[in-house]
Formats: structure tokens, C-alpha cells, sequence
């Protein structure tokens, strides 16, 4: 496999090409670029048939183990890639740890396991049995196992045993990849836990750094554990963190990202030259009921927030589509007010045209990222984003405010005298 960065922009951003897959030669991913998360083996409400109708390029698909694991019967007697088995062949596929839309409890850990939250409960894994797996499943792309849901706000002690139960689990996956027939056409990830202390991230980075020879990209973790709180980070904080790292690593590994991200903190990701982002975003609006609704052209303005949430009644009787001049099935056929009906009595249809619309939409957030980078205008484009995204968040701020804000005495005053002033009746 082979990854060539095509343009650099004016800071770290970057156009690059994944290219050299063994099982589809003529296959390549442009990156930046967001993989397809997949439940069990598929993606979320989307049947193979209507997926090939939503892309028509081969699409890079994120397999956690977390909600697959219990593939690993049917992969066996089939004795083939897990891209046949799912039905997306001509996909090119990403196996790791965790969904990050999934909620890890905290603690459950043991020396050099970790706990993965499947179906079927808790099942403590370690490398040995990971790289196991990885065998079964085959993937294109596999993210080396790793103590990787922590947090920013955890402690140097968590972080110190992430870091070194990640690098001890590291030591053992290269050394099973080597050995491994089943793996040789696989690209292995190494991933960077213990992002809350510096400190030991680097070491983490070192260990990643010293299989060069054998490691072909890296993945950026240990930011969140899935939890709403640890997602609401200040941008400028995880700016900081994406310079830094992006400069510890060589340019010509491919850099992924870990996190069910909002667009203004991928599209920051992307000026510091991270390439591959694990898709959950779309999922997590696809299953709350909203959509996306971003506005790419930086020379046009909109009224319209950049998420829309269907789910409310001001839309019954709105009989636009989704999105003004959006190309995707859902909005050339149906409406705001057909998907908020069928969210409202709860029709598995509205799950499927709010995919099909975040999924398309998602992804035109990054081919646009791509031109911009392309014509060194990258970073307007950021800025753009960025804005939209914070004048939806200050909406919502303010919503919430007005929902939790007790009434001041004069208020209470006020309907005092009006309760007061009411005429009796004879």
C-alpha cells in the first residue's frame, strides 16, 4: 500500500492518495477523507445496494471490533476477506478497537488487556488475541489494539498505564504482523494514547516511531472516551494538541483521527495535516434525527443553521428538501416535512433518507476541503466552517439558557398583580 501526499497547502493541510491495495489494485482513497462506520459489518441503515448508489467510488468502511467481533464464526467458515463477507467488496476496509459513538465505562482494565464492550457484554482482549482476529477478518487498513478511551481531563497516573499497556500491546501486534501470511498486505497502524499528558504521548510516539519499517500510518486517540464531556473541548486546546503531534511525525505516514468530531474541529484537524477521520459524526446525527447542513460556498451567505433538527414541529409543513441544491437521493426526492413525519411516528424510513443525506453531505465537506487545499485557499474555507458551526453552538447555548433560566422576581411580581387583577365572578 502506498500513500503520496499530491498538494500541501499554506500550513500543514494536505491532498495525498492511498493506492496499492493488494485485493483491489485499481482501488485508491483521496485523502482527507472520513471512513464509513459500520454495525456489525454494515453500514448504518444502509443496505450494499443503496450505499453503491450513495458513492460510486470505492469508499474507505471503519470496522470496530466492539460490534463485529461476533463475525469471527462466519469469517472463519468463509475463509475469505471481511469485505466479501459484509457484501462491500469493492470497499476498502478499516479494523479497529472501538465505535466511537459507543460510551466506555470506566475502569475494568487488566495488565496488557483491555476491556472491549461488545453485544454479548464486557470480553477482555490483548494483543495476542486481537492480532488473532485481525487474521480472520483480514482487513486493508488495522489499527494496532490499545488503551486508547481516556480522556483529556484524566490524570498522569491513567495516562501513564495507557501509555505503557499501548506500547507493550504494540511491541506484540508488530511482531504478529511480521509473522503473519494472512497480514502482509494490511496496512498497520500504530495508535498514540495518553494525549492528556504531553509528556507521555511523546513516549508513546517513540515507541510508534521505532517500527517505522513496519507501520504505515497513525492514529491520534486517548482525546475521549465518547461521553459528551470529554467531546466538549475549547478548539483552541485541541489545535494545540493537532500542531503538536502533526509535527512529531513524518510527513509520509497517513495520520488518522479518533472521535466522533463536529465539522469545525475536523476541518481544524485537517489545517494541521491529519488525513482520515472515523466517520461516527454522521451516524450520531443520523440517529438523533437531525441533518447536516453546512453551506460550502465561501462567497455565499445563509440564514439557515448548519444542523437542522427534524425531529421539530416547525417542520411539518416545511416542503423543501433537506437542503437547497444538495445532490443526494433524499433531497432530489423528499422533504423536510415528509422525514419529520416519519421521525415523528418513528418509521424506520426516516433513518434511511437522514443517512443516505449525512453521509453525501459529510463527504462533500471534505472533497471541498480538497479543492480549497488545492487552490491554496484552505484556510477561508476552515474559517467559513468554523463559523458556521459556532453560530449554530451560541444558538444552542442560548436555547438552553432560556429553557433553564428561573424567573427573576419582577416576573413573578408582574404575575402576581395579574393574578391579583383578575374580575370575580358573581
Amino acid at each position: 500500500m502506498r500513500f503520496a501526499i499530491r498538494h500541501t497547502g499554506c500550513n500543514a493541510e494536505r491532498v495525498g492518495i492511498l493506492t496499492g491495495f493488494t485485493r483491489l489494485p485499481n482501488a485508491s482513497i483521496e485523502t482527507p477523507s472520513a471512513a464509513l462506520l459500520t454495525q456489525s459489518g454494515s453500514v448504518a441503515h444502509l443496505t450494499a445496494e443503496v450505499l453503491a448508489k450513495v458513492f460510486s467510488n470505492p469508499q474507505l468502511v471503519w470496522v470496530p471490533l466492539s460490534n463485529s467481533a461476533h463475525l469471527e464464526t462466519g469469517l472463519k467458515a468463509q475463509g475469505e476477506s471481511l469485505a466479501k463477507f459484509i457484501g462491500l467488496s469493492e470497499s476498502v476496509t478499516c479494523a479497529t478497537l472501538h465505535c466511537m459513538n459507543d460510551i466506555t465505562p470506566p475502569g475494568h482494565f487488566e495488565v496488557d488487556m483491555v476491556p472491549v464492550w461488545t453485544k454479548h457484554g464486557k470480553k477482555m482482549i490483548n494483543a495476542e488475541r486481537y492480532m488473532e482476529l485481525m487474521e480472520v477478518f483480514k482487513p486493508d487498513i488495522l489499527l494496532a489494539i490499545a488503551d486508547s478511551r481516556t480522556t483529556l481531563t484524566d490524570g498522569l497516573k491513567r495516562n501513564t498505564k495507557a501509555v505503557d499497556r499501548t506500547c507493550n500491546m504494540l511491541n506484540i501486534c508488530v511482531k504478529k504482523y511480521k509473522a503473519s501470511n494472512y497480514l502482509k498486505n494490511s496496512l498497520l497502524v500504530g495508535v498514540i494514547a495518553g494525549t492528556g499528558t504531553m509528556s507521555k504521548c511523546k513516549n508513546c510516539i517513540q515507541n510508534i516511531l521505532t517500527y517505522r519499517e513496519a507501520i504505515g500510518g497513525v492514529a491520534l486517540a486517548g482525546l475521549t472516551d465518547g461521553t459528551e464531556e470529554s467531546l466538549n473541548i475549547g478548539i483552541d486546546k485541541l489545535e494545540d494538541i493537532f500542531k503538536d503531534i502533526n509535527k512529531a511525525l513524518p510527513n509520509d505516514l497517513v495520520k488518522f483521527i479518533d472521535g466522533c468530531w463536529s465539522p469545525d474541529v475536523v476541518v481544524t484537524a485537517i489545517q494541521y495535516g491529519w488525513d482520515i477521520f472515523d466517520g461516527s459524526y454522521p451516524a450520531k446525527l443520523t440517529n438523533a434525527g437531525h441533518a447536516l447542513a453546512l453551506n460550502f460556498d465561501v462567497n455565499q451567505a445563509t440564514t439557515e443553521l448548519c444542523l437542522l433538527d427534524l425531529n421539530d414541529a416547525k417542520y411539518k409543513e416545511d416542503f423543501r428538501p433537506v437542503l437547497e441544491g444538495c445532490q443526494c437521493l433524499s433531497c432530489k426526492k423528499h422533504t423536510r416535512a415528509y422525514i419529520c413525519h416519519l421521525l415523528n411516528t418513528r418509521e424506520m424510513l426516516a433513518s434511511v433518507l437522514l443517512s443516505i443525506h449525512n453521509l453525501h453531505h459529510f463527504d462533500q465537506m471534505f472533497v471541498h476541503a480538497r479543492n480549497n487545499i488545492a487552490s491554496n485557499t484552505f484556510v477561508i474555507y476552515k474559517n467559513h466552517i468554523v463559523n458556521q458551526y459556532m453560530e449554530y453552538k451560541q444558538m444552542q447555548d442560548k436555547a438552553k439558557e432560556n429553557v433553564e433560566k428561573p424567573e427573576s422576581e419582577s416576573e413573578q411580581a408582574k404575575k402576581k398583580i395579574c393574578v391579583s387583577n383578575e374580575p370575580v365572578e358573581a
